[in-house]
Protein backbone atom coordinates (compact mmCIF):
# COMPACT_ATOMS: atom_id res chain seq x y z
CA UNK A 1 0.00 0.00 0.00
CA UNK A 2 2.87 2.40 1.34
CA UNK A 3 4.44 1.58 -2.24
CA UNK A 4 1.59 2.51 -3.83
CA UNK A 5 1.12 5.70 -2.83
CA UNK A 6 4.78 6.47 -3.12
CA UNK A 7 4.34 5.99 -7.24
CA UNK A 8 0.68 7.84 -7.36
CA UNK A 9 2.05 10.67 -5.63
CA UNK A 10 5.25 10.42 -7.64
CA UNK A 11 3.03 10.32 -11.17
CA UNK A 12 0.81 13.50 -9.46
CA UNK A 13 4.02 15.18 -9.35
CA UNK A 14 4.95 14.87 -12.45
CA UNK A 15 1.75 15.46 -13.57
CA UNK A 16 1.85 19.13 -12.23
CA UNK A 17 5.28 19.48 -13.19
CA UNK A 18 3.73 18.68 -16.82
CA UNK A 19 1.14 21.29 -16.90
CA UNK A 20 3.20 23.67 -15.77
CA UNK A 21 6.73 23.26 -17.95
CA UNK A 22 5.33 21.87 -21.23
CA UNK A 23 5.48 25.17 -23.69
CA UNK A 24 1.41 26.49 -24.44
CA UNK A 25 1.01 27.66 -27.70
CA UNK A 26 0.65 30.99 -27.12
CA UNK A 27 1.40 32.82 -23.64
CA UNK A 28 1.83 36.52 -25.39
CA UNK A 29 0.41 38.66 -27.83
CA UNK A 30 3.67 38.83 -29.22
CA UNK A 31 3.19 35.06 -29.51
CA UNK A 32 0.17 35.14 -31.23
CA UNK A 33 0.92 37.25 -33.16
CA UNK A 34 3.95 34.79 -34.72
CA UNK A 35 1.73 32.21 -34.54
CA UNK A 36 -0.64 34.19 -36.74
CA UNK A 37 2.71 35.25 -38.96
CA UNK A 38 3.24 31.11 -39.04
CA UNK A 39 6.31 31.18 -37.08
CA UNK A 40 7.36 28.74 -34.66
CA UNK A 41 7.69 29.65 -31.24
CA UNK A 42 10.30 27.35 -29.07
CA UNK A 43 11.39 27.83 -25.89
CA UNK A 44 15.14 28.72 -24.32
CA UNK A 45 15.33 28.08 -20.63
CA UNK A 46 17.89 30.47 -19.01
CA UNK A 47 20.02 29.66 -16.36
CA UNK A 48 20.94 33.22 -15.63
CA UNK A 49 18.63 35.57 -13.88
CA UNK A 50 19.16 39.49 -13.02
CA UNK A 51 20.80 42.07 -15.17
CA UNK A 52 22.83 38.94 -17.14
CA UNK A 53 19.10 36.99 -17.73
CA UNK A 54 17.93 40.94 -18.93
CA UNK A 55 21.07 41.66 -21.37
CA UNK A 56 20.29 37.76 -23.05
CA UNK A 57 16.49 38.76 -23.15
CA UNK A 58 17.30 41.81 -25.15
CA UNK A 59 19.30 39.55 -28.00
CA UNK A 60 16.51 37.42 -28.20
CA UNK A 61 13.87 40.15 -28.69
CA UNK A 62 16.25 41.27 -31.45
CA UNK A 63 16.38 37.59 -32.68
CA UNK A 64 12.70 37.75 -32.72
CA UNK A 65 12.53 41.27 -34.42
CA UNK A 66 14.30 40.02 -37.54
CA UNK A 67 12.40 40.59 -40.98
CA UNK A 68 11.20 37.51 -42.55
CA UNK A 69 12.11 35.42 -39.16
CA UNK A 70 9.76 32.21 -39.03
CA UNK A 71 11.36 31.24 -35.80
CA UNK A 72 10.14 33.05 -32.21
CA UNK A 73 12.15 32.56 -28.97
CA UNK A 74 10.15 32.57 -25.66
CA UNK A 75 12.45 32.80 -22.98
CA UNK A 76 11.82 30.90 -19.59
CA UNK A 77 14.53 32.02 -16.63
CA UNK A 78 14.87 29.07 -14.51
CA UNK A 79 18.11 29.80 -12.54
CA UNK A 80 19.94 26.94 -11.86
CA UNK A 81 17.50 24.89 -11.43
CA UNK A 82 18.85 20.95 -12.50
CA UNK A 83 15.92 19.19 -10.92
CA UNK A 84 13.30 21.03 -13.25
CA UNK A 85 15.83 20.27 -16.24
CA UNK A 86 15.72 16.96 -15.36
CA UNK A 87 11.73 16.42 -14.77
CA UNK A 88 11.10 18.13 -17.90
CA UNK A 89 13.81 15.59 -20.09
CA UNK A 90 12.31 12.60 -18.45
CA UNK A 91 8.37 13.97 -18.71
CA UNK A 92 8.85 14.47 -22.42
CA UNK A 93 8.53 18.44 -21.92
CA UNK A 94 12.44 19.44 -22.53
CA UNK A 95 13.40 23.44 -23.70
CA UNK A 96 14.27 23.72 -27.06
CA UNK A 97 17.39 25.07 -25.94
CA UNK A 98 19.09 25.78 -22.59
CA UNK A 99 21.83 27.23 -20.60
CA UNK A 100 23.62 25.67 -18.21
CA UNK A 101 27.08 24.91 -16.64
CA UNK A 102 29.48 22.71 -18.05
CA UNK A 103 29.83 20.54 -15.01
CA UNK A 104 26.26 20.06 -15.14
CA UNK A 105 26.41 19.07 -18.72
CA UNK A 106 28.82 16.48 -18.15
CA UNK A 107 26.72 14.88 -15.62
CA UNK A 108 23.83 14.81 -17.59
CA UNK A 109 25.36 14.05 -20.95
CA UNK A 110 26.15 10.74 -19.45
CA UNK A 111 22.39 10.07 -18.74
CA UNK A 112 21.18 11.16 -22.32
CA UNK A 113 19.65 14.34 -21.65
CA UNK A 114 21.05 16.32 -24.55
CA UNK A 115 21.24 15.58 -28.35
CA UNK A 116 24.99 15.39 -29.84
CA UNK A 117 25.82 18.47 -32.27
CA UNK A 118 28.78 17.83 -34.29
CA UNK A 119 27.11 17.65 -37.04
CA UNK A 120 25.56 21.27 -36.56
CA UNK A 121 28.77 22.77 -35.63
CA UNK A 122 30.11 21.51 -38.57
CA UNK A 123 28.04 23.70 -40.98
CA UNK A 124 29.46 26.29 -39.22
CA UNK A 125 32.88 27.56 -39.66
CA UNK A 126 32.73 30.08 -36.81
CA UNK A 127 31.90 27.14 -34.31
CA UNK A 128 34.98 25.23 -35.15
CA UNK A 129 37.21 23.47 -32.49
CA UNK A 130 40.25 26.11 -33.44
CA UNK A 131 38.53 29.07 -32.85
CA UNK A 132 37.84 28.73 -28.93
CA UNK A 133 39.84 28.90 -25.99
CA UNK A 134 41.28 25.01 -25.36
CA UNK A 135 40.11 24.85 -22.43
CA UNK A 136 36.54 26.23 -23.04
CA UNK A 137 36.26 23.31 -25.57
CA UNK A 138 37.28 20.52 -24.31
CA UNK A 139 34.47 21.36 -21.48
CA UNK A 140 31.60 20.42 -24.42
CA UNK A 141 33.63 17.55 -26.43
CA UNK A 142 34.18 14.28 -24.95
CA UNK A 143 32.96 11.15 -25.20
CA UNK A 144 33.06 11.17 -28.93
CA UNK A 145 30.88 14.03 -29.44
CA UNK A 146 30.25 17.84 -29.05
CA UNK A 147 27.62 18.39 -26.53
CA UNK A 148 26.91 22.23 -26.43
CA UNK A 149 28.49 25.65 -27.25
CA UNK A 150 30.79 27.73 -24.51
CA UNK A 151 28.94 31.16 -24.24
CA UNK A 152 30.85 32.35 -21.46
CA UNK A 153 33.83 31.93 -19.45
CA UNK A 154 35.79 33.15 -16.32
CA UNK A 155 38.83 33.20 -14.98
CA UNK A 156 40.87 34.27 -11.22
CA UNK A 157 43.60 36.80 -10.99
CA UNK A 158 44.78 37.88 -7.81
CA UNK A 159 43.37 41.00 -6.48
CA UNK A 160 45.09 43.80 -3.76
CA UNK A 161 44.56 47.09 -2.09
CA UNK A 162 46.98 49.83 -2.98
CA UNK A 163 46.07 51.45 0.01
CA UNK A 164 46.89 48.75 1.99
CA UNK A 165 50.33 48.23 0.41
CA UNK A 166 51.37 51.94 1.15
CA UNK A 167 50.43 51.67 4.59
CA UNK A 168 52.33 48.32 5.27
CA UNK A 169 55.11 49.62 2.94
CA UNK A 170 55.09 47.30 -0.11
CA UNK A 171 55.07 49.38 -3.21
CA UNK A 172 51.67 49.17 -4.77
CA UNK A 173 52.34 48.48 -8.09
CA UNK A 174 54.16 45.15 -7.24
CA UNK A 175 52.06 42.16 -5.94
CA UNK A 176 53.51 38.78 -4.86
CA UNK A 177 54.39 36.73 -7.67
CA UNK A 178 54.96 33.57 -6.12
CA UNK A 179 53.51 31.65 -2.93
CA UNK A 180 56.28 32.51 -0.60
CA UNK A 181 55.63 35.83 -1.40
CA UNK A 182 52.00 35.77 -0.62
CA UNK A 183 53.06 34.44 2.68
CA UNK A 184 55.47 37.27 3.45
CA UNK A 185 53.30 40.00 2.20
CA UNK A 186 49.93 38.61 4.00
CA UNK A 187 52.37 38.81 7.27
CA UNK A 188 52.61 42.26 6.58
CA UNK A 189 49.52 43.41 5.60
CA UNK A 190 47.75 41.52 8.56
CA UNK A 191 47.01 44.16 11.12
CA UNK A 192 45.73 43.22 14.50
CA UNK A 193 44.87 45.77 17.67
CA UNK A 194 44.09 44.68 20.96
CA UNK A 195 44.28 40.56 19.52
CA UNK A 196 41.63 41.23 16.84
CA UNK A 197 42.30 41.60 13.92
CA UNK A 198 41.40 45.10 11.99
CA UNK A 199 42.46 44.04 8.36
CA UNK A 200 43.16 40.26 7.29
CA UNK A 201 46.32 40.11 4.70
CA UNK A 202 45.42 37.38 2.41
CA UNK A 203 42.78 34.41 3.61
CA UNK A 204 42.97 31.55 0.81
CA UNK A 205 39.22 30.61 1.11
CA UNK A 206 38.06 34.38 0.70
CA UNK A 207 35.82 34.80 -0.80
CA UNK A 208 35.27 31.39 -2.00
CA UNK A 209 36.82 28.38 -1.04
CA UNK A 210 39.16 28.08 -3.87
CA UNK A 211 40.79 24.75 -2.75
CA UNK A 212 39.92 22.85 -5.64
CA UNK A 213 42.05 26.04 -7.79
CA UNK A 214 44.70 25.96 -5.08
CA UNK A 215 45.66 22.10 -5.82
CA UNK A 216 45.82 22.70 -9.42
CA UNK A 217 48.43 25.90 -9.10
CA UNK A 218 50.75 24.06 -7.07
CA UNK A 219 51.04 21.63 -9.98
CA UNK A 220 48.67 18.95 -8.93
CA UNK A 221 46.35 16.85 -11.23
CA UNK A 222 42.84 15.84 -9.66
CA UNK A 223 41.73 13.54 -12.82
CA UNK A 224 43.60 10.91 -14.41
CA UNK A 225 43.15 11.36 -18.30
CA UNK A 226 43.30 8.05 -19.21
CA UNK A 227 41.05 6.54 -16.46
CA UNK A 228 39.02 9.22 -15.96
CA UNK A 229 38.84 8.76 -12.49
CA UNK A 230 39.63 10.91 -9.31
CA UNK A 231 43.77 10.91 -8.46
CA UNK A 232 44.32 13.12 -6.27
CA UNK A 233 44.88 10.60 -2.46
CA UNK A 234 48.69 10.19 -4.00
CA UNK A 235 49.54 13.28 -5.62
CA UNK A 236 52.15 15.06 -3.34
CA UNK A 237 51.19 18.48 -4.83
CA UNK A 238 47.27 17.88 -4.07
CA UNK A 239 48.40 17.13 -0.49
CA UNK A 240 51.05 20.44 -0.66
CA UNK A 241 48.38 22.26 -1.35
CA UNK A 242 45.87 21.31 1.13
CA UNK A 243 48.60 21.81 4.21
CA UNK A 244 49.03 24.92 2.53
CA UNK A 245 45.33 25.98 2.82
CA UNK A 246 45.39 24.15 6.63
CA UNK A 247 48.31 26.94 7.39
CA UNK A 248 46.26 30.09 6.95
CA UNK A 249 43.47 28.74 10.06
CA UNK A 250 45.18 28.90 13.63
CA UNK A 251 45.94 24.85 14.69
CA UNK A 252 44.83 24.55 18.42
CA UNK A 253 47.18 21.54 18.95
CA UNK A 254 50.12 24.33 18.66
CA UNK A 255 51.25 26.88 21.14
CA UNK A 256 52.85 29.02 18.09
CA UNK A 257 50.61 30.26 15.31
CA UNK A 258 52.00 31.36 11.75
CA UNK A 259 51.15 35.80 11.81
CA UNK A 260 48.52 35.00 9.30
CA UNK A 261 46.78 32.66 10.60
CA UNK A 262 43.12 33.11 11.30
CA UNK A 263 40.11 31.83 13.16
CA UNK A 264 38.84 28.72 11.67
CA UNK A 265 35.61 29.62 12.43
CA UNK A 266 36.45 32.18 9.22
CA UNK A 267 36.57 28.98 7.13
CA UNK A 268 33.47 29.78 5.21
CA UNK A 269 33.15 31.68 2.34
CA UNK A 270 32.09 35.20 2.90
CA UNK A 271 32.23 35.17 6.42
CA UNK A 272 34.47 38.31 6.81
CA UNK A 273 31.54 40.34 7.29
CA UNK A 274 29.89 41.79 4.57
CA UNK A 275 27.69 41.77 1.70
CA UNK A 276 29.31 40.31 -1.23
CA UNK A 277 27.41 43.27 -4.11
CA UNK A 278 27.29 45.97 -2.06
CA UNK A 279 29.95 48.56 -0.41
CA UNK A 280 30.05 46.47 2.84
CA UNK A 281 32.20 44.03 0.58
CA UNK A 282 35.07 43.06 3.25
CA UNK A 283 37.96 44.08 -0.02
CA UNK A 284 36.11 47.00 -1.07
CA UNK A 285 36.00 47.98 2.64
CA UNK A 286 39.34 47.51 3.74
CA UNK A 287 39.08 44.85 5.92
CA UNK A 288 40.75 42.20 3.63
CA UNK A 289 44.27 43.66 1.63
CA UNK A 290 44.23 40.75 -1.60
CA UNK A 291 42.03 38.14 -2.56
CA UNK A 292 41.58 36.03 -5.45
CA UNK A 293 38.48 36.95 -7.56
CA UNK A 294 36.95 37.09 -11.54
CA UNK A 295 36.59 39.35 -14.00
CA UNK A 296 33.45 40.51 -12.72
CA UNK A 297 35.40 42.86 -10.48
CA UNK A 298 35.75 45.02 -13.05
CA UNK A 299 32.12 46.09 -13.01
CA UNK A 300 31.44 45.05 -9.27
CA UNK A 301 33.98 47.69 -7.96
CA UNK A 302 33.30 50.65 -9.99
CA UNK A 303 29.58 50.47 -9.03
CA UNK A 304 30.09 49.41 -5.43
CA UNK A 305 33.84 50.65 -4.57
CA UNK A 306 34.56 53.41 -6.98
CA UNK A 307 36.92 55.48 -4.97
CA UNK A 308 39.08 51.66 -4.76
CA UNK A 309 42.63 51.85 -5.65
CA UNK A 310 43.53 48.36 -6.56
CA UNK A 311 45.47 46.19 -8.90
CA UNK A 312 45.02 42.79 -10.59
CA UNK A 313 47.65 40.62 -11.32
CA UNK A 314 47.95 36.65 -12.38
CA UNK A 315 47.43 34.61 -8.85
CA UNK A 316 51.17 33.45 -7.61
CA UNK A 317 52.34 29.81 -7.28
CA UNK A 318 54.92 27.90 -6.06
CA UNK A 319 58.11 28.31 -7.99
CA UNK A 320 59.03 25.52 -10.69
CA UNK A 321 55.25 24.75 -11.68
CA UNK A 322 54.38 25.83 -15.18
CA UNK A 323 51.97 28.41 -15.23
CA UNK A 324 48.94 27.73 -15.03
CA UNK A 325 45.28 29.94 -14.58
CA UNK A 326 42.03 28.86 -13.07
CA UNK A 327 39.11 28.60 -15.67
CA UNK A 328 37.32 25.88 -13.89
CA UNK A 329 33.61 26.09 -16.21
CA UNK A 330 32.23 27.35 -18.62
CA UNK A 331 28.15 28.13 -19.30
CA UNK A 332 26.75 26.71 -22.52
CA UNK A 333 23.92 26.41 -24.96
CA UNK A 334 23.18 23.12 -25.47
CA UNK A 335 19.66 21.28 -27.34
CA UNK A 336 18.04 18.69 -25.08
CA UNK A 337 17.18 15.09 -26.13
CA UNK A 338 13.14 15.46 -26.87
CA UNK A 339 13.15 19.04 -28.21
CA UNK A 340 10.37 19.71 -30.09
CA UNK A 341 12.26 21.69 -32.26
CA UNK A 342 15.93 21.05 -32.87
CA UNK A 343 16.02 22.62 -36.61
CA UNK A 344 14.12 25.68 -35.11
CA UNK A 345 16.48 25.78 -31.93
CA UNK A 346 19.23 25.89 -34.85
CA UNK A 347 18.45 28.98 -36.48
CA UNK A 348 18.87 30.74 -33.27
CA UNK A 349 21.77 29.12 -32.31
CA UNK A 350 23.48 29.75 -35.59
CA UNK A 351 22.35 33.49 -35.26
CA UNK A 352 23.34 33.69 -31.67
CA UNK A 353 26.74 32.74 -32.65
CA UNK A 354 27.49 34.41 -35.45
CA UNK A 355 28.91 37.69 -36.61
CA UNK A 356 26.29 40.14 -37.89
CA UNK A 357 27.22 41.90 -41.45
CA UNK A 358 29.83 43.82 -40.71
CA UNK A 359 29.52 43.38 -37.38
CA UNK A 360 29.78 41.34 -33.47
CA UNK A 361 28.10 38.14 -32.68
CA UNK A 362 25.20 38.52 -30.26
CA UNK A 363 27.41 36.16 -28.47
CA UNK A 364 30.20 38.75 -28.28
CA UNK A 365 28.11 41.54 -27.37
CA UNK A 366 26.14 39.11 -24.50
CA UNK A 367 29.56 38.57 -23.12
CA UNK A 368 30.18 41.82 -22.93
CA UNK A 369 27.05 43.27 -21.68
CA UNK A 370 27.87 40.50 -18.67
CA UNK A 371 31.62 41.74 -18.41
CA UNK A 372 32.24 37.68 -18.76
CA UNK A 373 34.92 36.73 -21.19
CA UNK A 374 33.90 35.18 -24.79
CA UNK A 375 35.41 31.60 -24.97
CA UNK A 376 36.51 32.22 -28.93
CA UNK A 377 39.84 34.00 -29.04
CA UNK A 378 38.77 36.54 -32.04
CA UNK A 379 35.95 37.58 -29.77
CA UNK A 380 38.38 37.39 -26.37
CA UNK A 381 40.58 40.18 -27.95
CA UNK A 382 37.94 42.62 -29.39
CA UNK A 383 39.56 46.27 -28.54
CA UNK A 384 36.32 46.65 -26.31
CA UNK A 385 37.46 44.12 -23.56
CA UNK A 386 41.20 44.70 -23.79
CA UNK A 387 41.20 48.34 -23.95
CA UNK A 388 40.17 48.36 -19.97
CA UNK A 389 43.75 47.52 -18.47
CA UNK A 390 42.21 45.67 -15.53
CA UNK A 391 40.15 43.12 -17.93
CA UNK A 392 42.77 42.54 -20.08
CA UNK A 393 45.12 41.27 -17.42
CA UNK A 394 42.13 38.35 -16.70
CA UNK A 395 41.95 37.85 -21.15
CA UNK A 396 46.02 37.37 -21.09
CA UNK A 397 45.68 34.72 -18.56
CA UNK A 398 43.12 32.88 -21.29
CA UNK A 399 45.17 33.73 -23.81
CA UNK A 400 48.61 32.72 -22.93
CA UNK A 401 47.92 30.01 -20.10
CA UNK A 402 46.17 26.03 -20.13
CA UNK A 403 43.42 26.36 -18.04
CA UNK A 404 42.84 24.39 -14.88
CA UNK A 405 39.13 23.16 -15.15
CA UNK A 406 36.35 21.09 -14.02
CA UNK A 407 37.06 17.49 -16.04
CA UNK A 408 34.39 17.00 -18.28
CA UNK A 409 33.34 14.21 -15.92
CA UNK A 410 29.50 12.85 -14.27
CA UNK A 411 31.31 13.30 -11.10
CA UNK A 412 32.88 16.72 -11.73
CA UNK A 413 30.62 19.12 -9.61
CA UNK A 414 30.38 16.11 -7.33
CA UNK A 415 33.88 16.37 -6.62
CA UNK A 416 34.16 20.03 -6.26
CA UNK A 417 31.70 19.86 -3.50
CA UNK A 418 33.58 17.18 -1.52
CA UNK A 419 37.12 19.34 -1.81
CA UNK A 420 34.52 22.10 -0.30
CA UNK A 421 33.28 19.94 2.45
CA UNK A 422 36.97 18.38 3.15
CA UNK A 423 38.06 21.91 3.47
CA UNK A 424 36.27 23.01 6.84
CA UNK A 425 37.06 19.30 8.22
CA UNK A 426 41.15 20.33 7.61
CA UNK A 427 41.22 23.79 8.36
CA UNK A 428 39.64 22.99 11.43
CA UNK A 429 41.98 20.19 11.98
CA UNK A 430 39.84 17.54 12.05
CA UNK A 431 41.91 15.78 9.20
CA UNK A 432 45.29 15.73 8.11
CA UNK A 433 45.71 16.31 4.51
CA UNK A 434 46.73 12.62 3.43
CA UNK A 435 43.46 11.06 5.01
CA UNK A 436 41.53 14.11 3.34
CA UNK A 437 42.71 13.51 -0.21
CA UNK A 438 42.24 10.06 0.12
CA UNK A 439 38.43 10.21 1.25
CA UNK A 440 38.14 13.02 -1.86
CA UNK A 441 39.40 10.38 -3.95
CA UNK A 442 37.15 7.55 -2.91
CA UNK A 443 33.81 9.16 -2.88
CA UNK A 444 34.73 10.92 -5.92
CA UNK A 445 35.04 7.52 -7.86
CA UNK A 446 32.08 5.70 -6.40
CA UNK A 447 30.02 8.30 -7.44
CA UNK A 448 31.99 8.10 -11.32
CA UNK A 449 31.64 4.43 -11.33
CA UNK A 450 27.95 4.82 -10.26
CA UNK A 451 27.33 7.41 -13.09
CA UNK A 452 28.99 4.77 -15.79
CA UNK A 453 27.03 2.04 -14.70
CA UNK A 454 23.94 3.82 -15.05
CA UNK A 455 24.78 5.24 -18.37
CA UNK A 456 26.18 1.64 -19.46
CA UNK A 457 29.26 3.27 -20.22
CA UNK A 458 32.48 1.41 -19.47
CA UNK A 459 35.51 2.33 -18.26
CA UNK A 460 38.21 3.73 -20.37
Amino acid sequence: MKTYLFWALGAIACAVALVVLWPQEAQTPEERKALGDRRTIITYWDRHTGHEAEARKALIDEFNALPGNKVYVRTVIIGSRVEKLLTAIAGGAPPDVCSLGSSVLAQLAAQGCFMPIEDEVAKSSYLSQSNFLPHAWSLVSFDGHIWAIPTTTDTYCLLWNKNAFRRAGLDPEVPPKTIKEIEEFAVKLTVKKGGQIEQYGFVPWQPWIQTYMWGGLFGGKWFDEKTMLASCANDPEIIKAFQWVQSFAINPKKSEQLPFAVDPGLTAQNKLGGQYQSANNPFYSGKVAMITEGEWQCTFIPKYAPDLDWGVAPIPQPEGVPPLCFAPECVVDAVPAGSRHPREAWEFLHWFYSPRPGGTSPASDYNFAIHNVPPRRDEAMQDRFISDPKFKVFINELLSKPGIILPPSPAAQYLLDKVENYHEKMTFGWLPAEQAAQEIEDLANTEIRAAWKLSGRKQP
